[in-house]
């Protein structure tokens, strides 16, 4: 693969830098992940009944 470095973009009349290269997760990150995300979209769902509940007693 060919790094390119840095380019300017005339548009947007800035200079573009490449994204880094994305490194392999292993099987244990992937798993802690998903875990974690589990969790956030648990935490959100029980602010947003919150949220709902609180609204409906008005």
């Amino acid at each position: 693969m060919t790094n390119l470095g840095k380019w300017y973009d005339p548009i947007s009349e800035r200079w573009i830098a490449p994204r880094e290269p994305r490194q392999e997760t292993t099987s244990s990150q992937v798993s802690e992940n998903h875990v974690l995300e589990l969790e956030r979209t648990v935490e959100v769902k029980r602010i947003w009944r919150a949220l709902v509940d609180c609204c409906a007693r008005d």
